[in-house]
Order: C-alpha cells, then structure tokens, then sequence
C-alpha cells in the first residue's frame, strides 16, 4: 500500500509538472521548472492550531482557529507578546473545543478609512463561528481588539448558490490590497473553491459597525488540481504585485467543511486577482505542490502565507500549518515559476 501511495504521489507531481510547462511561453523555456521547497522549519509549541499568518513591519501575527489569543512574534520567530481576542469559559489546555471554537481561520492588514487595523474572521461554517475581529496597528503593536459580527455578511453569502453551491459556508483565507478585499471560499464535497472580492470603499463601514453588509463586488469560482486524487481546497492568500494573488491550498479527504481528514499535502500558486467574469472556473496561472528540501511532499496543511520578499520569477514566503491535533509549525519556503 506504501508503494501504490508513492506511485501516486509522484505521478501526481509529474502530472502538475507537464501542467505547467504547457502554461509557460517559449520565452521561459530556459527558466527552471516552478518549484515551493521549505528552506525552514520552525515549531510553534506555544500557539495551538495555527491557522492565520500576517507580517506587519518587524512583526508577524499569528492566529489559531481553537485559540482565543492572538500571537505577536519578532522576526526570529519567537512569541513577544499574547492579546486575548475573546473570553472563553470552554478553553482546556489552550484550547477551544471543536463545538464551541470561534474557528479564526483568516487574517490580514486592512486600511479602513485611512486607518490600519488587522482583520480576523471566523470561518462561517457553524453558528458558533459568524464573529470577526478588528484590531488597531499602532506603532506599539497590536491594539485593542474590537469584535464584528458577521452574521448579516455571511447571511448574503450562505444564500449565494454561485458560492456554496450545495456546501456550507467555509471562509478559509482572506487578503487585501488598496482598493479591495479578497475572501477565499475553500472546496467541500457538494462545493467548489471561490474568490469572494469586495472593494474597500463598499465594506469598510460595515466592518466598522457603521453600515448593513454590502454584496461582493465579484464572485468567481477557481478548478485546482487534485494531489493524490484528493480534491484540493484553498486555505490562504497573499496579495501581490501585478494584480496576482498567492494562494494556498492543501488536500484533505473529509465529508464536510467541519470534520478533519487525513492530509495528503499542500500547494500554492498565483491567481488573477480580478480575471475575466466567467461562467466557467479560472484556472491558476501557476501552481507546485509544496516539497520537502529532499523532494518529497510537504504532508501538513498549510494554513495561510505572507510574502517577505517578492522578485520577478521568485519570492519568499511564511506560512503557517497545523495537522488537526493542536500540533502548529511555521515554514520558510522559497517559490519559484
């Protein structure tokens, strides 16, 4: 059974291979293949379930989806300072029960009227999980943070066929810009992946309590490849120059958006950030599963990226993983297309 999962595992590689090199124009004929090999690994001992990663200056912020706290980290990686988010009476050994958990799945810096905040939301998957947190940037650090209910959004959204088709709501990555904001609608049996954007100007009063939440500006669904004959789902995304955004997406065998699976490993690639509106999903421009230095896969779940250094044909990145029992790790990884 190890031998067919290996035959699998490499022919899944080649065949995303041969994908890519089709993509490709002759001018990048004498380029290397894409490839996303860790170059680092770091365990997160501290911080349960990671799922959120954002850089901001000389900090990172990372997020659990169990934890109520929200982790600052320096650029060595270590844990300076913990905000707790929301009080608990259900949290065992640092943890939210899976029942009750707020599932704080995505997170990012977002300019509302002129000024900076990080941006925490719940995945909408269960009732538990419709809240959203606002936190100040400040010189200092993280601020206050200030709860959102996403109820009347995620109401909007869970009506949208276009979006859930016959899932549930599954919000896993989230990202912006300057002008917008992007939601990532992560696949389930009965579903499919999707790009929800928004501009600034339509969602900042909303998110700062002084508006009804508005309808995306744009809905687009978006066809990954399979790893290991798994369908793959988005998880996080990062945006980036030239109108792309990186993505991440990782393939889980599970029934629904709520249950764990096992993991069979993760990619990550470039989307359009506003593609052509079509009936039909978009396809990638670029996407590798991400590796091992030796070359094997990578079999965590990555959780969400930020970018730290971006070039023409490469860049590095930090992401966050956990497999579903508490366990986090954060990555270095080098991507190249």
């Amino acid at each position: 059974m190890e031998i067919l999962n290996r035959i699998t595992q490499f022919c899944t590689l080649l065949s995303m291979a041969a994908l890519l090199t089709n993509c490709h124009s002759s001018s990048d004929a004498n380029q290397e293949p894409p490839a996303a090999v860790i170059t680092r690994k770091v365990s997160l001992p501290t911080i349960p379930s990671a799922s959120g990663i954002e850089k901001v200056n000389d900090r990172y912020y990372i997020i659990g989806d169990d934890s109520p706290y929200l982790f600052c980290l320096n650029e060595a990686f270590e844990v300076t300072q913990k905000i707790l988010l929301l009080d608990s009476d259900a949290v065992v050994n640092g943890r939210i029960p899976k029942p009750v958990k707020p599932d704080l799945e995505a997170m990012t810096q977002v300019n509302l009227e002129g000024d900076p905040y990080l941006l925490i939301m719940g995945s909408g998957s269960m009732s538990t999980r419709n809240t959203a947190y606002l936190i100040p940037i400040t010189p200092k650090g993280a601020g206050k943070p200030k709860s959102v209910s996403l109820v009347e959004l995620y109401g909007k959204l869970s009506a949208d066929k276009n979006i859930i088709g016959q899932a549930t709501l599954n919000i896993e990555g989230l990202g912006a810009d300057e002008e917008y904001l992007y939601l990532l609608q992560r696949y389930a049996p009965g579903g499919q992946n999707v790009l929800i954007t928004y501009t600034i100007s339509s969602i900042e009063s909303f998110l700062l309590g002084k508006a009804p939440g508005p309808k995306p500006t744009t809905v687009q669904a978006w066809a990954l490849p399979d790893i290991a004959r798994i369908k793959t789902g988005f998880s996080g995304v990062a945006p980036a120059l030239g109108g792309k955004l990186l993505f991440t997406a990782s393939a889980e065998e599970t029934p629904n958006a709520v249950l764990d699976g096992e993991v069979y490993g993760s990619m990550v690639g470039w989307l359009l950030a506003h593609p052509h509106p079509s009936a039909k999903p978009a396809t990638p421009e670029v996407v590798v599963p991400i590796t091992e230095k030796g070359g094997g896969a990578y079999k965590s779940k990555i959780e969400s990226i930020c970018i730290t250094n971006q070039h023409r044909h490469n860049l590095t990145a930090v992401a966050v993983a956990d497999n579903d029992d508490g366990f986090s790790e954060l990555i270095v990884l080098e991507f190249n297309w």
